[in-house]
């Protein structure tokens, strides 16, 4: 009880629980292959100006078969914890509620047949109106069921965010974890109880499931508002994400071991892994967690991007105890999903898992999960180092008093590997 009222005091409060329309799901178990991020950059957040110009969100993914679906989607405002907000859906959104994707198009030349659905946002039929964070949620309408959600951020770039990295405070976390502070500078409005009007979040590689937040303001100093805390905004830095290239299947990407041709898909095997937890860091540029969807074959469109059943192993002399194995990254919507949890061969003496995965690049990491409470652990099979290159992005929300929602004043990427 002492402890949350002293993270209470902080700004760091439990959360409510989110209902599963209000985070990235999947509820339809053809649907694979989403992202949305930024026209023209695969690897981006889903974070746009309020007033876009030609910065514009993409939603993509694929539904497998044969049979032509018919979506339609909406968008849903939320405060900064992901709660819907008090506003009404024609106060944030200009132009029609709801809307049907229209860019469809189908697969050729591969052998797991799947339609492709693109969606462009703002347009011409539906612009949202207001800063703060947002849900896309697209539905089946033959029976006008979500088939999927994902969280996106508007911002009005109105306030400056500094914000560097500090060795950690204690001695025992400098060589693991990473640690920011950060000073905001509001511009065009009156901040009169900045304590209660202002908040931050701080996400690590994007994700929200170990987001920091809510944070207060520490002091003002005049009227900056200074986030100074010891040993509160800090993450595990983990390690450069491991990696593998499936961008063709008529030879072997890196950290492939075997491909085979099978009459409805391909069947990648990747290499063996093993545990870095004490290993020596090799820094190589990674794509934080990310994925790209890619056809290196000549002359080929990425309508022709095949899927395959990818096999993932790490070598384990023993299975360990009380302790459930997954493959992790934006590959598994950074979430605990049952198609990457990984099962122990006590004969090859490895934990393994097959998930469906489309032609790309892709980034991963073996996270350790204790059963009981679903918190991982944060050495695992990859260990922490300092040196490890993370973005984290600070994004500012402002509520004065009598508002209805939260603005999203001012966002900022930074990248330990440039401090």
């Amino acid at each position: 009880m002492h402890q949350i009222l002293v993270l209470a005091l902080l700004g760091f409060l439990i959360p409510k629980p989110l209902s599963a329309q209000l985070i990235n799901t999947i509820l339809d178990p053809d649907i694979c292959s989403v992202q949305l991020t930024l026209a023209g950059s695969p690897l981006s957040m889903p974070i746009v100006n309020l007033n876009t110009g030609n910065n514009t969100l993409v939603l993509q993914f694929d539904h497998m078969g044969d049979v032509l679906k018919d979506y339609k989607y909406t968008l849903v405002h939320c405060n900064s914890d992901w709660q819907r907000s008090d506003l009404s859906d024609n106060e944030y959104i200009d132009g029609f509620t709801d809307d049907r994707i229209t860019l469809v198009e189908t697969s050729f030349n591969t052998l797991s047949q799947y339609t492709h659905y693109r969606l462009g946002l703002p347009n011409q039929n539906m612009r949202w109106a207001r800063s703060g964070n947002y849900i896309l949620q697209v539905f089946d309408t033959e029976d006008d069921q979500l088939v999927l959600s994902r969280r996106f951020c508007v911002v009005e770039p109105l306030w400056r965010i500094d914000g560097e990295f500090v060795r950690a405070s204690r001695v025992d976390k400098l060589d693991t974890h990473h640690e920011i502070d950060f000073t905001v500078i509001p511009k065009g409005v009156r901040v009169s109880m900045p304590q209660n009007d202002v908040k931050a979040f701080v996400l690590q590689n994007g994700r929200w499931d170990n987001a920091l937040g809510p944070i207060r303001p520490f002091i003002t100093r005049g009227d900056n508002l200074v986030f100074d805390y010891q040993d509160q905004i800090l993450f595990p830095a983990g390690k450069e994400f491991r990696f593998f290239d499936i961008r063709s299947f008529d030879y072997r990407g890196e950290f492939v071991r075997g491909i085979t041709e099978k009459p409805t898909y391909f069947e990648v095997t990747l290499q063996p892994d093993e545990s870095r937890f004490d290993r020596p860091v090799i820094f190589r540029p990674d794509a934080d967690g990310r994925f790209v969807i890619d056809n290196l074959n000549a002359n080929q469109t990425l309508l022709q991007c095949d899927y395959a059943a990818v096999l993932f192993s790490i070598k384990q002399n023993q299975a360990l105890d009380d302790s459930d194995i997954y493959v992790f990254g934006e590959l598994s919507d950074w979430q605990l999903k049952p198609e990457f949890k990984m099962q122990y061969d006590e004969q090859a003496r490895v934990y393994w898992c097959e998930a469906w995965l489309k032609q790309g690049h892709y980034d991963y990491q073996y996270l350790v999960v204790d059963p009981r409470t679903g918190k991982p652990d944060t050495d695992g099979f990859e260990g922490n180092w300092y040196a490890t290159g993370n973005q984290y992005t600070i994004l500012v929300y402002f509520r004065p008093f009598g508002a209805r929602y939260d603005r999203l004043m001012g966002a900022v990427t930074l990248n330990s590997a440039k401090r």
